[in-house]
């Protein structure tokens, strides 16, 4: 037989069990979007340096085409600039698929495309989608060192 006392030792355990679960999906949605976030602004911060450097590898195109003086870059620094391009966009691929990654999206390992987590078989090519989550590079979230954010502030200014 049970008593009044065991009936609500038991509610106070549930709803002890309750909150505890509540506040760890709080938790960890608050990581989630911490990191998300960092990745966004990580971002938009390679993607404004990229910016930046398409600019200037533009200027001195259009001036080397026009015959204009001023700021002419030799051939040895065009190719280390776009070779600094490319690995901003490298950077930058990899910043978006983690972005994804943490988002909830996965990649088919078939086609490479990025689809919700929730389906079983690829919308694009039809595989089925394995139950691996995929590894989510910390790292890339990490926080934002005060270099990158003086590089930010300075190509907001221009």
């Amino acid at each position: 037989m049970k008593n009044k006392f065991g009936d609500v030792k038991n509610a106070f355990y549930y709803f002890k069990d309750f909150c505890e679960d509540t506040a760890e999906n709080i938790r960890e949605t608050a990581v989630t979007v911490m990191d998300s976030a960092k990745l966004q602004y990580r971002i938009i911060s390679q993607r404004n340096y990229l910016n930046s450097m398409y600019a200037s590898l533009g200027r001195n195109l259009y001036n080397q085409a026009n015959g204009n003086d001023g700021g002419e870059l030799e051939p040895a620094e065009m190719n280390a600039l776009c070779e600094r391009i490319s690995s901003k966009e490298e950077i930058l691929k990899g910043l978006e698929k983690q972005l994804r990654i943490v988002s909830g999206k996965v990649i088919c390992s078939s086609c490479g495309r990025f689809m919700s987590e929730r389906y079983r078989y690829c919308p694009y090519c039809g595989k089925e989608v394995s139950d691996a989550p995929p590894e989510i590079d910390y790292t890339l979230c990490a926080d934002i060192t005060s270099d990158e954010l003086d590089e930010v502030r300075q190509l907001d200014d221009i």
